[in-house]
């Protein structure tokens, strides 16, 4: 199996639980939008938003540190590395929420208007402690790449995850909290687990010389990302001070959508190939392969951004109150955002091989300023949708300062004409189903009363028609044109993989290396 079908296929299963789990929230997200409100949806931004700072400055680089220095040392000393690491999480992780889980109520009051969500913050920062020393500890199975058991622990998770929040949340309705003692218990079993199967692996031993050697690599990356966290919300504090926690709740609801890319393909491919690449950095020929592995990853992508793009505003519709149907345009530039922020952190591979991260934190510094200035002049010109530009601007920036860089560094052949394919196949695409109306359309009436209709009529008559499931039919029955829509532009935006031919990766290559 050549290395092309081996990344890929534990690609697909390391995304496995991750579609599971992302099916089902969509199925639960009318629920939870009609629950909470776009108020609610505030409440849950800011505390992510507080909580992102903690992942920056504590947990930032972890996974990428462990596999870098791991693959460093010799099989005698191998197993140390990570031992070291989950110990360095722990300490470091403890130390850091200690003084906000005293302050709760101040830091509650200061960013929330009031002292009664404390608790939700306290819950939560328990919770990222717990969150990092698991993901640490689950680094050994993507090292070994034991993928299957991987995704293994996360579907568990997913299971509880799912029970108790239907459980807290919708039949017990006791509020926000149920979804923070939700991700509370899942976390902690995850984790658990995780531990339980690092020490199987390679113990839970502590050198002195490898925490420094983590330490060198990941704290440079420490300034950089926290200043670039910084400017990244900037645009949700603004918001909360010019247009509210309602404010806040549309724009959290845009920026729901758009991270499907990295826990769907982003985060699974990068675990699947960042061990890889990295064996493989030194060999005769890698170049050739990082560089055309770079053009099936952003095919993928690009495809998967499409998708989303072209049925966004109708699944707004579907599934969500009117009060959050505006944020479908805020949503879609977010996903070309998130599209070039993936771009950057594969074309980030040079830095990382040649241990040059500090060069990624004068980057970030450098252009977080221009952020802050940016956002706050275009959210004071155009609302909501401000926030979205200011983040396209500078993603663009930072992909082309991060790949001349990295270059220097490592330069890894990259096909031009073939990414240049891929955009303007996929932009040609956009535009032509961007905002399409299938109500004259004669194939989509046809299938609307031939084919959804039935269905969606089997369905009521079915058990999911009664109780508090039945809410959720009756809406799809009235939503029929937003449905066909989702399908009609679902089907034709996959003309782009007619394309696919011409950019996937040269199987004698790959075998070469695998």
């Amino acid at each position: 199996m050549g290395i092309g079908s081996k990344i890929f296929k534990h690609t697909v299963i390391y995304s496995f639980g991750t579609i599971l789990g992302k099916l089902i929230s969509f199925l639960m997200l009318p629920f939870y939008a009609n629950i909470f409100r776009t108020e609610g949806y505030g409440v849950i931004a800011m505390i992510d938003t507080s909580l992102g700072l903690f992942t920056i400055m504590f947990a930032g680089g972890v996974h990428t540190a462990i596999t870098r220095i791991y693959h460093e040392h010799s099989r005698e000393t191998q197993c140390l590395v990570l031992g070291t690491a989950i110990r360095i999480v722990w300490i470091v992780g403890a130390i850091a929420v200690t003084l906000p889980l005293i302050f709760s109520k101040t830091i509650s009051n200061v960013l929330l208007g009031s002292q009664q969500y404390y608790t939700l913050f306290c819950i939560a920062l328990i919770t990222f402690v717990i969150e990092v020393a698991g993901q640490s500890a689950s680094t050994i199975l993507i090292i070994r790449q034991k993928s299957i058991a991987f995704s293994s622990v996360e579907l568990i998770r997913l299971i509880i995850g799912v029970t108790f929040n239907i459980l807290l949340v919708i039949m017990m309705d006791i509020g926000l909290i149920g979804i923070f003692i939700s991700s509370f218990l899942s976390t902690a079993m995850s984790a658990a687990i995780y531990h339980i199967l690092s020490f199987k692996e390679s113990g839970l031993g502590f050198d002195g010389k490898i925490a420094l050697e983590l330490l060198r690599f990941q704290l440079p990356l420490i300034p950089g990302e926290l200043i670039a966290f910084l400017g990244r919300q900037a645009e949700r504090v603004i918001v909360r001070i010019m247009l509210g926690l309602e404010g806040m709740g549309v724009l959290e609801m845009a920026y729901k959508f758009p991270p499907l890319l990295n826990l769907l393909i982003v985060i699974p491919f990068t675990r699947a190939w960042r061990t890889k690449c990295i064996e493989i950095a030194d060999r005769e020929g890698s170049q050739d392969v990082i560089g055309r592995m770079f053009t099936n990853f952003l095919f993928v992508v690009i495809f998967a951004g499409l998708l989303l793009a072209v049925t966004i505003p109708y699944l707004l519709e579907v599934m969500t109150p009117a009060e959050f149907w505006n944020a479908s345009r805020i949503a879609q530039i977010e996903i070309l955002s998130t599209i070039l922020a993936a771009s950057s952190s594969y074309m980030v591979f040079g830095i990382l091989i040649r241990q040059q991260t500090a060069v990624i934190s004068i980057i970030k510094s450098a252009l977080t300023p221009v952020k802050i200035i940016l956002a706050f002049a275009l959210i004071y010109a155009w609302g909501l949708a401000g926030a979205a530009y200011s983040a396209l601007v500078i993603e663009v920036l930072t992909l082309i300062w991060i790949s001349v860089k990295s270059q220097s560094f490592y330069s890894i052949t990259l096909e031009y004409k073939k990414i240049g394919m891929i955009i303007c196949g996929a932009a040609m695409i956009f535009v032509m189903l961007d905002g399409n109306n299938y109500t004259t359309s004669g194939p989509a009436r046809y299938f609307k009363e031939h084919f959804l209709r039935p269905v969606l009529l089997c369905l009521q008559s079915s058990p999911l028609g009664d109780g508090k499931s039945g809410r959720l039919v009756r809406a799809l029955m009235i939503k029929e044109d937003q449905l066909v829509a989702i399908i009609f532009n679902s089907a034709i935006s996959s003309i782009l993989w007619v394309l696919f031919p011409f950019v996937k990766q040269r199987r004698l290559v790959g075998s070469r290396m695998s």
